[in-house]
């Protein structure tokens, strides 16, 4: 039957390549231009499966969960507030919230950026004036009226002369407590 062996595609005689390897270099262009169809016809079929999480497409090297923490970071760096003259490459982007025993504070939330090299003493000193927490660390008393600052995804209270890029990462979320002293156990584990 004319349809079993495919007369359409063969090439008459007196066009066939004579020689071995020119034979062998048609096979494998052939062989190429396949793959390449089957190759374009896959990524057509992923595109048409993949829809992008928030217009962001990252193919096959990413998933949507890391999509999401990238436009979750872009969103902190947009609405973050802080210093102006920290330089771009020093500058950490956190999440600042006010404990809900610190009733006197204005705003119980914000995004802000402060610089990596900062102690958390300064940043503690910064944070609680834009949140208007008000800040009684430095008259001395005791640590029923003194503020601390607790990293979320560390767990702990951050000492106050450590370096809050060390602990802190871009995207953290840092609360500010009071109440709370170095003797407490680490608070996670409660």
């Amino acid at each position: 039957m004319g349809e079993d062996h495919d007369c359409k595609n063969l090439k008459p005689l007196g066009a066939r390549p004579t020689n071995v390897l020119q034979q062998q270099r048609e096979r494998g262009l052939s062989a190429l231009a396949k793959l390449k169809e089957w190759s374009a016809n896959k990524l057509a079929e992923e595109k048409k499966k993949k829809k992008p999480t928030f217009g962001i497409s990252l193919g096959s090297r990413g998933s949507s969960e890391a999509a999401k923490a990238l436009v979750a970071m872009n969103e902190l760096k947009k609405a973050a507030k802080g210093d102006a003259s920290i330089p771009q490459d020093k500058r950490i982007y956190l999440h600042v919230e006010a404990s809900a025993d610190t009733t006197k504070a204005k705003y119980p939330t914000g995004k802000f950026f402060y610089n990596k090299e900062w102690t958390v003493g300064r940043v503690l000193d910064v944070a609680a004036k834009a949140l208007q927490v008000e800040n009684v660390n430095n008259r001395g008393g005791g640590d029923v009226d003194k503020l601390r600052v607790f990293h979320v995804q560390g767990g702990r209270l951050l000492k106050f002369n450590e370096k809050i890029g060390n602990p802190c990462a871009s995207g953290n979320m840092i609360v500010l407590l009071r109440g709370v002293s170095d003797a407490d156990p680490d608070l996670i584990d409660l």
